[in-house]
């Protein structure tokens, strides 16, 4: 580009030359026909005049000649002007690009930081029956028959082994009733609400972030393929920070009330179930209430 616009800046300053040139030339003749005229009679002029009626068609010619090249250079002008535009509103639409996965970026890693602080937050405590110490039966001092009252101790749990001790207990009662486990998922749910509701509604605000976001300056001019590849890319992000027991709770969160309605698409879209032990889950029922996708990703099925 720069190339051609010092050429057209050196064809302008030799256009210019030749035309001081030839200006000069002609004012040069003017003067000499002048003093070689200047003591004839004016019908002798006239006469002389005649004689150069072809040069006067020949001058205007070359005129309508010079305005002709002035057109032309002007239009090339502008064409190469035209295309330096282009190419600076393409460079304007990569640099908006940037910018633009720049700030998504920033608001996706903070979210996925703030749900590692969300896990790592969740405890649970419950009691369990304290282990006795051995001791030498024959040295006990406990009257016959009468027994000491059970001690329990406090068991406190956090982060994913929250998940997979409340799973374990929802899996009993899941196993029992095939039909039921939107009921049973509710009750279990309920009783970790707190936590589970700020986890699941964090994780759900992620996957709809990059499903909304858009990734391109003018999503005309790409395919659909290329926008889900890059959806799915951080979708996998998310996906990989997430522990089995954390996927069993989703499995049955997507298929209650919380998220059949919104969640479950996404779920399914970007396949977020793809790790899942399916051994965990008592019933190939429900499994069956996802699409296959949920399960083995195909990206050409929402295209």
């Amino acid at each position: 580009m720069k190339k051609d616009i010092n050429n057209i800046e050196e064809k302008d300053t030799n256009f210019i030359i030749i035309t001081i040139v030839v200006s000069f030339i002609i004012i040069g003749f003017w003067f000499l026909s002048y003093y070689q005229l200047k003591d004839l009679s004016p019908t002798e002029r006239g006469t002389f005049g005649d004689m150069f009626g072809a040069v006067n068609a020949i001058y205007s010619g070359l005129a309508l000649a010079g305005i002709v090249l002035t057109i032309l250079l002007q239009r090339k002008e502008l064409k190469l002007q035209r295309e330096e535009l282009r190419d600076t509103r393409k460079e304007f639409e990569t640099q908006n690009e940037t910018l633009k996965l720049q700030r998504f970026e920033n608001t996706f890693f903070n979210l996925l930081n703030q749900h590692h602080q969300i896990v790592n937050a969740i405890d649970l405590r419950y009691y369990k029956k304290k282990e006795k110490e051995r001791s030498n039966y024959f040295r006990s001092t406990e009257p016959i028959g009468r027994s000491k009252p059970e001690e329990k101790e406090v068991v406190v749990i956090s982060g994913r082994d929250v998940f997979r001790y409340r799973y374990n207990q929802m899996y009993n009662d899941l196993d029992a009733e095939e039909n039921k486990y939107e009921e049973i998922y509710m009750n279990h749910y309920g009783k970790a609400q707190t936590d589970f509701g700020h986890y699941f509604r964090n994780l759900y605000r992620m996957i709809k972030i990059v499903e909304q976001t858009d990734f391109f300056y003018d999503s005309t001019k790409v395919s659909g393929k290329e926008i889900f590849d890059i959806k799915y890319k951080y979708t996998s992000i998310i996906r990989s920070q997430i522990s089995d027991y954390e996927l069993l709770w989703l499995f049955y969160n997507c298929l209650s009330d919380n998220g059949i309605e919104k969640f479950k698409d996404y779920v399914e879209r970007y396949s977020f179930l793809k790790n899942i032990q399916k051994k965990l889950i008592p019933f190939q029922s429900h499994i069956d209430k996802y699409k296959p996708i949920a399960f083995n990703p195909d990206p050409q099925s929402f295209l």
